[in-house]
């Protein structure tokens, strides 16, 4: 379990990083066409590390169609639901909707895999929540709901039935193989919605800078903030499940913080610590609840 909590860890220490690198790319370019180039350099990425670490069988025996299917709809949609939900909204609606991802995980596994809640489980659920919404810095008074609020709380049930999928339909494949065919499904997606976007002259498409930092900020958040941090992901789920995995993603603004006070020199703030605290409480009273259950199996 320590193990899986450490690539739990640094999975979302990866995915963190991608935040603020975003905020400059989207100096220059759009949404859009920036979730497609970062899904594109992951998927590249991982699919020359998994033919070259399990070869050519197992790329051509792997479940592409179910797999894209699941990553298209999962992740493909769901990003640029949180992108358009947080333009109808305001930029607190994402991370009070991002806050929510260990209630969805432990809704899908009560409805799909008839997991018994306990009360101890979701007073970890609780603390995780609590967290998750300090260590982000938002307040439920600055934000109001509405259609964008609904867009970012269906984007992240279907990131978790998607990671939950992933594991489950996928389950012969392994997770580096599992995390490059569900990006495929990903970057087709969201290939096909930035052309119908440029032909339609929707906003969110535009082509940024290729100067020697924006090359370099883009292909390290495409490689190693998505992309490998996705292969870690899929690997925790798979070990644990999406909802104790998923607890560790109220941690990711804490980090961005820490990123933040570190490379730029920005203040630091002791509620977010406070809450990447209670965050940590949550991963460790629903971890507890877990192991107790099945010694008692």
């Amino acid at each position: 379990m320590l193990l899986v909590n450490a690539y739990c860890f640094l999975s979302m220490a990866l995915w963190a990083f991608a935040f603020p690198i975003a905020d400059v790319l989207l100096d220059t370019w759009g949404a859009l066409s920036l979730a497609f180039a970062r899904q594109l350099i992951a998927l590249l990425t991982l699919l020359i590390v998994w033919w070259h670490v399990e070869g050519n069988v197992a790329l051509t025996a792997a479940p592409w169609w179910r797999g894209m299917f699941i990553g298209g709809l999962g992740f493909g949609v769901g990003a640029p639901l949180l992108l358009y939900g947080q333009s109808l909204s305001d930029p607190v609606t994402p991370a009070l909707a991002a806050a929510m991802m260990p209630v969805a995980a432990a809704l899908l596994e009560v409805l799909l895999d008839q997991r018994k809640m306990s009360f101890t489980l979701w007073a970890g659920i609780t603390l995780a929540l609590c967290g998750g919404l300090l260590a982000s810095g938002a307040r439920l008074s600055d934000s109001a709901f509405g259609l964008g609020t609904l867009l970012c709380l269906f984007s992240v049930f279907l990131f978790a039935w998607a990671s939950r999928e992933t594991t489950k339909k996928c389950h012969g494949v392994s997770a580096i193989g599992q995390s490059t065919i569900t990006l495929a499904g990903a970057a087709l997606v969201l290939g096909v919605s930035s052309v119908i976007a440029l032909v339609m002259e929707f906003p969110g498409v535009a082509v940024g800078a290729f100067d020697l930092q924006s090359i370099v900020l883009l292909v390290f958040s495409g490689a190693v903030s998505l992309g490998i941090s996705q292969l870690l992901w899929l690997w925790c789920v798979g070990k644990i499940g999406v909802f104790l995995a998923s607890i560790h993603m109220n941690a990711v603004p804490f980090y961005v913080m820490v990123i933040m006070v570190l490379v730029l020199g920005s203040s630091w703030s002791w509620t977010q610590s406070f809450g990447v605290a209670l965050v940590a409480c949550g991963v460790l009273t629903t971890q507890l609840a877990t192991s107790r259950r099945h010694l008692r199996v």
